[in-house]
């Protein structure tokens, strides 16, 4: 799929609708968070205690904001939700989203930065990722995980699948890690658009296809046979997806998983090894895992 065309697909609303949901720990935080993407947010941020999102304006706020807090009473398991949402121009987004994102040093031969900051290393293999509607930005720890394990682990000429690719920082840090073929893949329009542009930006827009998909395990056993996989998305889909993981890869290829936490590191595990996954690396930072396995046979 080109840019252009996918271009051509998304409306952009002129205001966002900015839900903010404070939380009291972070298992609190795990649930807001896949509420917000329930709802169709394309990144979360944290922010002093809050998750904040922007979603496409909803069609009655009053409505909206009641079906959130019912949901989130549920999930959560207590009546005390803090919820509140202001509106901001799609203008003031894009100009605010901009502060605050500076060059990270990932490794000691990682960096990811935006196009507006130099790379601090200047021997690094540097990625460039401009913050959008999407999530990606090396801000969150499964974002860090994954791209930690993928250094270690994508060979050069290898042919690779990204699942829910958002910005396409993952893809792109493959690709310049020697990833010969990428297939890259999300349900989501703004997120492809995103990584659309980023793959230009970093120049390798003509070596990747983009993808719309709703990824099942049925579609992953019909994609064709892969030497890795990376998926950073909710636990809940990557247990869904298992069995199709497991024959999509060649033998001896490679799945790295991300956005689990560490209390669901264990289901994600057993889950992994009753399909034949052999546990070769594991990065935990701030209460969230990233592994890396091998198809066993």
């Amino acid at each position: 799929m080109s840019s252009e065309a996918l271009g051509d697909r998304i409306e952009i609303p002129e205001r966002w609708f900015v839900l903010s949901i404070s939380y009291d720990c972070v298992l609190e935080a795990e649930r807001c968070t896949e509420v917000m993407f329930d709802l169709g947010a394309r990144s979360v941020q944290e922010i002093n205690g809050k998750l904040i999102t922007h979603l496409d304006p909803p069609e009655d706020v009053g409505d909206t904001l009641k079906s959130i807090e019912s949901t989130l009473k549920m999930v959560l398991g207590h009546e005390k939700t803090c919820l509140d949402y202001s509106w901001q121009r799609h203008e003031d987004w894009s100009y605010l989203w901009r502060r605050g994102f500076v060059a990270k040093k990932i490794s000691d031969n990682l960096v990811v930065t935006p196009s507006w900051c130099a790379s601090p290393d200047h021997d690094a293999v540097t990625v460039l990722i401009d913050p959008g509607m999407a999530f990606g930005t090396a801000e969150h720890p499964t974002t860090r995980g994954s791209l930690r394990l993928l250094e270690k682990t994508v060979s050069p000429g290898e042919k690779m699948m990204d699942v829910g690719c958002g910005s396409g920082i993952l893809t792109i840090t493959a690709m310049k890690l020697g990833a010969d073929n990428v297939l890259s893949v999300d349900n989501d329009p703004y997120a492809l658009q995103a990584t659309s542009a980023n793959l230009r930006m970093n120049e390798i827009a003509q070596k990747v296809e983009v993808r719309l998909e709703e990824v099942s395990s049925t579609w992953l056993k019909d994609s064709g046979e892969w030497d890795g996989i990376v998926a950073n998305i909710q636990s809940d889909i990557l247990l869904s997806l298992m069995s199709g993981f497991r024959i999509a890869l060649r033998n001896n290829g490679w799945l790295i998983l991300s956005g689990i936490m560490v209390d669901e590191w264990p289901v994600i595990l057993e889950n992994a090894r009753s399909f034949q996954f052999k546990l070769v690396g594991k990065d935990t930072e701030l209460g969230w895992t990233s592994a890396c396995f091998r198809s066993d046979g």
